[in-house]
């Protein structure tokens, strides 16, 4: 039988912190993308961007059964409002729950970091390459600082 153990204020605090980032730096990527951009791939035979974004939903799904104590949901892609919609909405509930409180098995928090909240970091990334190869790319900032406060977990219209 696995112990559970709740998670600390201060550790609960920086998650929340890294999910209203990713919701940040996704609205980048996300928000006014052009015409077809869901059809947009990186050199090599890569996901498109929808595959990209429903895959980072599906690594969010991991998190979100984690957190909820609940079996994990495989996600088909939709059309790409959808699509942006389902991952925002997993990011919410990621951050809800999280708000609530989370017990977790020991050492779990330091895996949901290097796993599924990094690799979604990472494909954020890769978003914004296809943004640059499809001829809109994401305008440069300063994230030190950059307006993101926990709780902020949505597609946001004018992130600077």
């Amino acid at each position: 039988m696995e112990v559970l153990k709740p998670l600390s204020a201060d550790t609960i605090r920086i998650f929340r912190q890294l999910l209203a980032t990713i919701a940040y730096r996704a609205s980048r990527s996300l928000r006014d993308v052009p015409q077809g951009f869901e059809n947009a791939c990186l050199p090599g035979d890569g996901k498109s961007s929808l595959e990209l974004l429903c895959h980072m939903t599906n690594v969010l799904s991991f998190a979100h059964a984690t957190v909820t104590g609940t079996d994990r949901v495989k996600y088909e892609p939709v059309g790409w409002r959808e699509e942006v919609e389902r991952f925002y909405s997993l990011v919410g509930k990621i951050d809800a729950k999280l708000s609530a409180g989370v017990s977790l098995e020991s050492g779990m928090d330091l895996r949901l970091v290097q796993g599924p909240l990094a690799d979604v970091l990472t494909h954020i990334g890769q978003l914004h390459a296809m943004r640059r190869a499809a001829g809109s790319p994401v305008a440069a900032t300063n994230y030190i600082k950059a307006e993101i406060h926990i709780g902020c977990t949505s597609l946001m219209e004018q992130p600077q």
